[in-house]
């Protein structure tokens, strides 16, 4: 009797044990630029896989992982990232392409240099949590500015800066090209003249320790979010 039960346990544990690689192996931990959230989640939709996403800014995901954490992918603007991160990940393909532009809601053209002496906000993203800040802090040390500083509204990333856009707190702000669709088309929003050069891409890296089968998932997740 008792030998039958240490049968029927192990054979159990066995079951549970399979399933779990299964699910393991079904399921994708991405890590994801805050900023291309709506355009993954509405690619995701008609996906056949789980996908888990963790999206903050790419700074903030880079410095997590350095600290331990490892998922199956990441997708994040490629700019000025830390050496070490590249200890565990390797750079597979580029998704997705934009620029650095200034916007605002004035009737008139403006000017970078009027808004300092002025001392009027101009909202930037975090430039110790995303991409979009160093290039936006890059820009502004690029103009000669009266003041010791630009007067600067600093958001978590580039998100959360459209947020603080659409919550009426910014009328100046630099943002991803791509983004200013996000923006509430009734605050009259538009595009500056300004062409500061400042283009980046946003790029897939692999975890370097997949199984085989866990990477060839992950591979064809990503040749699915290119086709969309």
């Amino acid at each position: 009797m008792y030998k039958y039960l240490k049968i029927f346990f192990l054979m159990i544990i066995l079951v549970f044990n399979t399933t779990c690689k299964n699910s393991e192996k079904d399921h994708i931990n991405l890590y994801l630029a805050a900023s291309l959230l709506d355009k993954v989640e509405n690619s995701l939709e008609s996906y056949h896989r789980d996908v888990n996403i963790d999206s903050s800014g790419s700074y903030d995901l880079v410095n997590k992982i350095i600290l331990g954490a490892k998922p199956d992918l990441v997708l994040i603007a490629n700019y000025k990232l830390k050496k070490n991160f590249f200890n565990d990940y390797e750079q597979i393909d580029n998704y997705y392409n934009s620029r650095v532009i200034l916007v605002h809601n004035q009737n008139h053209e403006v000017d970078i240099n009027n808004i300092c002496e002025k001392n009027l906000e101009i909202g930037i993203a975090d430039p110790s949590r995303a991409p979009l800040g160093k290039l936006s802090s890059e820009i502004l040390i690029n103009f000669d500015c009266l003041q010791p500083k630009y007067n600067t509204k600093v958001a978590a990333n580039a998100s959360a800066l459209i947020n603080k856009i659409n919550l009426k707190y910014l009328n100046y702000a630099f943002i991803y090209e791509n983004d200013i669709d996000e923006i509430n088309k009734n605050l009259n929003f538009k595009a500056s003249e300004y062409n500061f050069q400042k283009d980046i891409n946003y790029s897939f890296f692999l975890n370097k320790d997949l199984s085989l089968d866990k990477k060839k998932n992950v591979l064809d997740f990503i040749k699915y979010l290119k086709n969309k």
